[in-house]
């Protein structure tokens, strides 16, 4: 895949905030190199009939429709810091736009919105890189969560990432057992760490072996209730 621009350092700032005349083909950019990753993160949450779904970062929302085959009665919000790819999301998915089966926020980098209610589940596909905190970010999605409810981080392991040309700067990579930590930090448990491979082109006909992760905590808490119950 050729990317829109040459220039590895702004394409670097333009994947973690897209904007300005390049914001759309950056954003389909990273949704065709992206979309095997996030739709494996998808098929790893086990969706249930009527759950509310929050996802960090969702770019132009162009997997949208793959999340409502998989379950069509789900109600999603979605956070995202780039105005253009609220944009481009909206217009997509127009459809469940007018059905308010969907609603698009802009936020504030690091920032999460207070809901009046709870959420099932959460996930987010590439965004851990760019957080300043992710253990204060990922107590706050904890916090959202309903008392069953899930996160599953999808992302690209630290040997991976490391090499890419556009990721010298502004990018935090990490390990599977660095995020779990995380996770464990932060309050979840049962921390699955689930490993794949996909084989991309690189602009000049490459292959190139991208290792990623879909990592899963749950928040229970009834399991926590349950143990300060016996102390």
């Amino acid at each position: 895949m050729t990317p829109p621009i040459t220039d590895m350092r702004l394409l670097g700032q333009l994947f973690r905030h897209p904007e300005g005349d390049y914001a759309k083909e950056v954003g389909d950019f990273i949704f065709a190199s992206n979309s095997s990753m996030i739709n494996c993160t998808i098929d790893c949450l086990a969706l249930q009939p009527h759950q509310k779904v929050l996802e960090i970062g969702f770019g132009n929302g162009k997997h949208l429709p793959y999340l409502f085959n998989k379950e069509s009665s789900l109600q999603y919000i979605g956070v995202e810091t780039s105005s253009a790819m609220i944009t481009e999301a909206t217009e997509y998915n127009n459809v469940l736009v007018s059905q308010k089966k969907v609603h698009f926020l802009e936020v504030a980098a690091d920032k999460l919105p207070n809901f009046d209610y709870s959420f099932d589940v959460c996930f987010s596909v590439n965004t851990l890189y760019f957080l300043e905190n992710p253990l204060y970010y990922y107590k706050k999605i904890h916090a959202l969560l309903s008392s069953q409810g899930k996160v599953a981080i999808g992302f690209i392991d630290k040997s991976t990432g490391e090499k890419a040309p556009f990721a010298r700067e502004g990018f935090q990579f990490y390990t599977a057992e660095e995020v779990a930590e995380i996770l464990k930090a932060a309050g979840f448990e049962h921390i699955t760490k689930l490993p794949f491979e996909e084989t991309l082109v690189s602009a000049k006909g490459k292959n190139i072996q991208r290792k990623y992760w879909v990592i899963i905590g749950d928040k229970c808490i009834n399991s926590l209730i349950s143990m300060v119950s016996k102390v």
